[in-house]
């Protein structure tokens, strides 16, 4: 693939299905394999230990963690550890995150300080520094890890679909993670947000990854297809209202209906919403369909600024996740480029 990708996995599965998944993307040739970090969920360090166990090249990160769960100063030790037991191919991938903090009474209080607090204590850290740090969200009292890191510069990756934390991104991270995001008109908006993070902290653009995150079902029934990516739309859709910021980058408007659905969530809003979602806003953000399809999908979104594409993959329900992972590699992303080649000559 002459476009790095990753594979992106949710903790649906055990760790021994994991570890497997893992070497399967490995042999298919994905650059990063990425591993979500959830609250109540298999934990994801363990999860990525597994991975390392089976894998030997491919890069692990965690896809993604946050800066309120667990304090970065033990992110800081987690990651450097993953490094040490891979060999020097740990990633940190980090986020506002989702889930999970009502019920550990946690608030998500100033999201962009938190970040960028996070990754100054992360790197002074694993750089071996003694770090004091007293910040808006994260503090820190003259502490240093106990062990020398195999690497001080593990990089760092910030997701998001928001404007101020892609401008961070570009700030203080080496790459980000655009999630979601099919249309190229929206795309071009976050890389100008992205030039502006680098002309702000000064750094150059060209040593920054800017990867396009995507959610697939690949299956050669395109209406089922659409049907479960339709319905991962919705979920996540209703789940962030009113963060619907992104929702106008892409140049949507729900109904008023949809609206009051997400703003009041009454018991069966999920099933009710998914007559009310248009198959073009579902194709706005996700792919769907058989592999030619989806290769026609993903070609018209990749802006030429992108450098990385990573795979949040979804099957068919009872059916394997494999399918659409091996779909991926083998046939839709190289299909993808080269139509991409023939659009940008026409």
């Amino acid at each position: 693939m002459s476009l790095p990708c990753g594979l992106l996995l949710f903790s649906d599965y055990t760790l021994a299905e994991l570890a497997e998944l893992a070497a399967l993307a490995e042999e298919l040739g994905y650059r990063d394999f990425w591993y979500t970090d959830v609250r109540f969920a298999r934990d994801c360090y363990l999860g990525l230990a597994a991975a390392a166990a089976r894998t030997c090249r491919i890069r692990l990160g965690t896809g993604v963690t946050d800066p309120y769960s667990r304090h970065p100063a033990l992110t800081a030790a987690a990651i450097a550890t993953l490094d040490e037991m891979s060999g020097g191919r740990a990633l940190l991938g980090i986020g506002t995150g989702g889930t999970g903090f009502r019920e550990l009474g946690i608030s998500q209080a100033l999201p962009i300080a938190a970040l960028r607090e996070t990754v100054a204590l992360v790197r002074g850290l694993l750089s071996g520094d003694t770090v004091t740090q007293q910040g808006k969200v994260i503090s820190l009292g003259g502490a240093r890890l106990g062990f020398t890191p195999l690497r001080r510069d593990i990089p760092v990756y910030v997701a998001t679909h928001g404007s101020q934390v892609t401008r961070l991104a570009a700030q203080v991270a080496d790459g980000v993670l655009i999630a979601n995001t099919l249309v190229p008109a929206a795309f071009e908006h976050y890389v100008t947000q992205l030039e502006q993070g680098f002309a702000k902290a000064g750094r150059d653009p060209a040593r920054f990854d800017i990867g396009l995150r995507v959610e697939a079902c690949i299956a050669d029934d395109d209406a089922a297809a659409l049907g479960v990516m339709r319905r991962r739309v919705v979920t996540r859709v209703l789940s962030q209202y009113p963060k619907w910021e992104y929702l106008r980058e892409l140049g949507i408007d729900l109904s008023e209906e949809f609206t009051a659905l997400a703003a009041e969530r009454p018991a069966g809003s999920v099933e009710r919403a998914l007559a009310l979602m248009p198959d073009a806003v579902v194709e706005s953000m996700v792919l769907a369909g058989n592999p030619q399809r989806v290769a026609h999908q993903l070609a018209r979104a990749l802006h030429p600024r992108i450098t990385s594409v990573t795979l949040r993959p979804h099957a068919l329900k009872g059916a394997s996740v494999v399918p659409v992972i091996r779909a991926f590699a083998e046939q839709v992303l190289p299909q993808a480029l080269r139509l991409r080649e023939t659009l940008a000559v026409a």
